[in-house]
């Protein structure tokens, strides 16, 4: 083959390679399971709005090798949710067991920042598993099985204290439980995250707002899609239980969802509420849209602007958000 027509052609195969999903390298070596968690918070005044870069940073490096680690595990599930990719499946599997084996993050967990990073790390490996048991080995699923229930029991024991507040930490501790109970077909852990969704339904006021999060000042309404995203992963969760949570108290979570979308179009009621302009989220977070738009098409419809940030991809959510939309994954399974 002339050397010009070869340059020409292999960019197009190896793009052909990517966009299909055949390519994939050699699984490295699972990182060992690291028990203890080391974090810390970063916000600097009473509302919890404003960020401290210093400690910020500080806590980034704490948490990075978990952060990693869910990244890596999340991205391979998605390659075999949205090409069939064995291999990368088998490689997440691998960085699942080696982590359930070695006891992961069940040691030292001492500050709220590092029980924050717990939960929301369990939430994403439980998703992650949910796509993958079906490539799981015998052994895997009795590793990885035994290993997220005792993460789930710690999430939940530390909101048994009455000093933390109920806020979306909570609800993203019902979306760690919930996925640990699809995940384990344990229906205690469906059962507890059942009663922390309907807390978190009867949080949300008549106009929507859940005041929590109308307190946290210029992060108002970013706080308060962060505390819907568990919540519409948890109905969509609830799918695969044979059950529909959309539905619960005359769609009370709908009201929520309607609020956070119209004040990300204009956040005017979210800066009357509060007295100081807010922060827009962006990106990942807001992937739970994907599913929404199917499931209340009365909503309000996402702005293009919105919806030209898909692929919405978060790992501590699901990863991939919307190719686990447009596959209906949650009610196919």
């Amino acid at each position: 083959m002339p050397r010009r027509l070869f340059q020409l052609i292999l960019p197009l195969c190896l793009c052909l390679c990517l966009c299909s999903g055949s390519v994939f390298a050699a699984c490295p070596e699972a990182p060992a399971g690291l028990r203890d968690i080391e974090a810390n918070g970063y916000y600097s005044d009473a509302h919890y709005s404003i960020i401290d870069p210093v400690l910020k940073a500080k806590n980034e490096a704490a948490v990075k090798p978990f952060s990693d680690y869910l990244a890596n595990v999340s991205a391979n599930a998605d390659r075999y949710i949205a090409s069939g990719d064995t291999a990368a499946g088998q490689c997440a599997l691998k960085w699942l067991d080696r982590w359930a084996v070695d006891g992961a993050m069940l040691g030292k967990v001492v500050s709220s920042q590092a029980q924050y990073e717990r939960k929301w790390t369990l939430a994403g490996v439980a998703l992650a598993y949910i796509k993958l048991r079906p490539l799981a080995e015998p052994a895997q699923r009795a590793h990885i099985e035994d290993w997220l229930p005792p993460l789930a029991d710690a999430a939940l024991a530390f909101f048994d204290d009455p000093r933390h507040k109920r806020n979306n930490h909570y609800y993203w501790v019902g979306l760690a439980v919930m996925a640990t109970g699809v995940a384990t077909g344990d229906a205690r852990y469906i059962n507890a995250a059942s009663k922390i969704y309907d807390s978190a339904l009867n949080d949300i006021g008549d106009d929507g707002s859940l005041p929590l999060e109308l307190n946290r000042a210029g992060r108002a309404l970013a706080y308060h899609n962060y505390a819907l995203a568990p919540l519409v992963m948890m109905a969509e969760l609830s799918r695969l239980d044979h059950d529909d949570w959309y539905q619960r108290r005359h769609k009370r979570l709908q009201k929520l969802a309607q609020l956070v979308l119209s004040g990300i179009d204009d956040p005017a009621w979210f800066v009357e509420k509060t007295g100081v302009r807010q922060e827009i989220p962006k990106g990942g977070i807001i992937g739970w849209i994907a599913f929404y738009r199917q499931t209340a098409p009365e909503l309000t419809a996402p702005s293009q602007e919105l919806m030209v940030q898909a692929p919405f991809r978060n790992a501590q959510l699901g990863g991939n958000l919307s190719v686990l939309a447009e596959r209906h994954f949650f009610e196919q399974q």
